[in-house]
């Protein structure tokens, strides 16, 4: 850039204000230029993040209009120190050394050092060169142990090949658990000499299982197999307990929404990670509970009427549960939630691999979060009235052509009933009459003074199938038998 003071002074300030540490460079040998080293700070993966983080000077130097540009750029990660973490509990007798192996002892201090050979004999120098919390360390009283998170010798000094060859063993043993859970699933399935297939198949990961586990890494390879094939014995008995019930086509669908479960939860996890929403979830969390609340209580209500409609009665004229007005919207709300993580999900996956992001443009942050408010409520309520209306077509169509009751629909509840007037000679008060009394009508109960009833006589005919009395003009018993449609 150019060697001015203010220019210089101006463009540190730029870079600083965004929490990127900024350094002069070695003296250039270009006349009236001065180099800068900025240390541009990503969150995400390895993959275009050098693209990504010169875009972003380009970007701010090309806004503010300075003379300056990227000269040199170069990924730089920071190296994490492998370490082992040591835990210290008193020395038990032998009968309790089960419980030391497990961890279940009374730990009382830990200690990290640097990995190595000699970590165990460093985390005994570290605890008896200090008294913390007075707790002295005794080496004949106190006992170290490695817990299931650490590793009391990890892989040091790799190189890029033995690092793709770790990791390539990794995934084989990974594939190996997924593999022997199927095959132990296939061998209930299968029949005759088949089940000898899928039974020999399940310890093809047994060596990189054996392999990939800490407390076998270092053993020969008749250990790692020994250890592999115990493991995929154990994990195809466990697929053949879950496939003595389960059919393929189940398992398959399980898979797929576990995946897509992983993807969408990561994702969405990656999206929302350092951002406003997350800096300010103390509060907005609490004041979306009323919000979600009344909306869900809306939805309910919108998803009885939707029901009710399909029969030609209000429904603030059937009586209605409070609790089954809120699980009604359950369903459509988390089918509604879940199409909206999912589109979270991608652009958080596309925020974690640096695709198409702008760190800056807060604006089109936001509009993404309205949009998929409006389609999350959008959803919501067509899903809901399409389920509703959806369900008492059914048991409108049940109901008139075989005689069944419907179903309850979360907290409506429809019975057949037979009509009497209470007075046989006295005209009987009804709207959109006639109201029958030869074959059962369906109630789903009353509210106020007058019960609306339903008639399946009139099979979606050009008037209308429901009729409202008075109650105290009628009664109502209940029908013996609906199917033979006769009082």
């Amino acid at each position: 850039m150019v060697d001015q003071p203010d220019e210089v002074a101006y463009v540190t300030g730029l870079f600083e204000e965004r929490r990127w540490a900024v350094r002069p460079a070695e003296e250039s040998a270009v006349a009236h230029r001065t180099t800068l080293v900025v240390e541009v700070r990503l969150h995400g993966a390895r993959f275009g993040a050098l693209r990504t983080a010169t875009m972003e000077v380009e970007r701010l130097v090309r806004q503010a209009e300075l003379g300056a540009w990227v000269r040199d750029a170069a990924l730089v990660e920071h190296p994490r120190p492998a370490t082992t973490t040591y835990n210290v509990h008193r020395v038990q007798p032998t009968w309790r050394r089960l419980l030391i192996w497990l961890g279940l002892t009374d730990e009382q201090r830990a200690v990290t050092v640097p990995a190595g050979p000699e970590s165990q004999q460093a985390a005994r120098t570290e605890l008896s060169a200090r008294t913390l919390g007075g707790r002295d360390f005794d080496p004949a009283a106190h006992g170290l142990r490695v817990p299931g998170y650490s590793d009391a010798n990890p892989p040091l000094d790799e190189t890029p090949h033995e690092r793709r060859v770790r990791l390539a063993w990794v995934a084989a043993g990974a594939v190996g658990i997924v593999l022997a859970v199927g095959c132990g699933m296939y061998v209930m399935w299968a029949d005759g000499w088949w089940k000898l297939l899928p039974a020999l198949l399940s310890a093809a990961g047994a060596l990189p299982l054996g392999r990939a586990a800490k407390e076998t890494r270092d053993r020969g390879r008749p250990v790692q197999w020994a250890a592999g094939v115990a493991g995929t014995s154990a994990l195809a008995a466990f697929g053949a307990l879950v496939g003595r019930d389960t059919e393929p086509q189940v398992l398959w669908a399980a898979l797929l929404v576990l995946a897509l479960a992983a993807f969408t939860g990561a994702g969405s996890v990656l999206a929302v990670r350092r951002t406003v929403f997350t800096r300010h979830a103390a509060w907005l969390l609490p004041l979306s509970v009323p919000v979600v609340w009344s909306m869900v209580h809306w939805l309910g209500g919108q998803m009885h009427s939707a029901y009710l409609d399909r029969f030609d009665i209000r429904a603030d004229a059937v009586p209605t549960g409070r609790l089954g007005t809120y699980l009604v919207a359950a369903e459509p709300m988390g089918l509604a939630l879940g199409s909206a993580l999912f589109f979270l999900a991608i652009v958080g996956w596309l925020r974690h691999l640096h695709l198409g992001r702008d760190s800056g443009n807060r604006f089109f942050a936001a509009v993404l979060a309205t949009l998929l408010a409006v389609v999350y409520a959008l959803t919501a309520v067509g899903l809901g009235t399409s389920k509703a209306a959806s369900a008492a077509g059914r048991a409108a169509e049940n109901a008139a052509r075989v005689g069944d009751e419907p179903p309850a629909y979360f907290g409506i509840y429809g019975h057949f009933m037979c009509l009497r007037p209470v007075a046989e000679d006295a005209p009987l008060a009804v709207y959109n009459g006639p109201a029958p009394t030869d074959h059962p009508v369906l109630s789903f109960g009353t509210t106020g003074d007058w019960i609306w009833l339903w008639d399946p006589a009139r099979e979606n005919g050009l008037i209308q199938e429901s009729f409202a009395v008075r109650r105290e003009d009628v009664q109502l018993i209940p029908a013996k038998n609906p199917a033979t449609k006769r009082c």
